[in-house]
């Protein structure tokens, strides 16, 4: 793909640079030197033959939540973005003007997916295999509300909980009280103390499958 195509793919997407280079999930002068003629690495090229199908042939949003090629393209909750997600999510319109990111999947990932940025150190522990550290980048997938209603596999997933008061949190959970309908957050951080949620306050709840570590340190 040359970079004239490129160009014609932000031009009928109508996004500018910095738009395309947050869906693409690079930065603004990576596009540029695409748009100039820089070889696009196949994995980024197998994202833009999709935007191509999107500005072209009208791909519908949901494509975002699908597997092609073993790449996933997916709706990214920023720091900045988390107020808005505790009233957006479940709105459709809310969820096509996230930006999104690309992951490489070697499976079908079946569900809904969303991206999450990680903001604090209540997940940092001494244990580098299980901390999840502030500026990660969180794959998670939703747990529909139906299964809320069972006793959810806590022992398999850290979470992220979209909760009406604490906002959007990533935990792990302890607990799950089916008769109090009742979650008990634990953070491997030890500074932080466990606390309980009822299940009627969340507004979101996701397992957390896998973590991309932020570059910016």
């Amino acid at each position: 793909m040359d970079g004239e195509q490129i160009k014609k793919i932000r031009k009928a997407l109508k996004l500018n640079q910095t738009e395309f280079a947050n869906k693409l999930g690079v930065s603004k002068r990576t596009i540029i030197s695409y748009e100039q003629g820089k070889v696009v690495p196949g994995t980024k090229e197998k994202i833009l033959k999709q935007m191509y199908n999107e500005a072209f042939n009208n791909s519908v949003p949901e494509a975002y939540f699908n597997t092609n090629n073993g790449v996933k393209l997916v709706p990214l909750i920023s720091i900045r973005a988390k107020a808005g997600f505790l009233s957006g999510w479940g709105d459709q319109e809310y969820i096509e003007e996230l930006p999104i990111i690309p992951w490489e999947v070697d499976r079908e990932y079946k569900g809904n997916y969303v991206s999450f940025e990680v903001e604090g150190d209540s997940m940092n522990n001494s244990n580098p295999s299980e901390a999840i550290l502030d500026r990660d980048i969180l794959l998670c997938r939703e747990v529909q509300k139906h299964h809320w209603q069972n006793k959810i596999h806590i022992n398999s997933w850290d979470f992220v909980i979209a909760h009406r008061d604490h906002g959007v949190v990533v935990k792990r959970i302890i607990d799950h009280n089916l008769k109090t309908a009742k979650l008990t957050l634990h953070s491997l951080n030890e500074l932080y103390e466990d606390y309980t949620v009822s299940l009627d306050e969340v507004i979101a709840l996701f397992n957390v499958v896998a973590v991309k570590r932020s570059r910016r340190r």
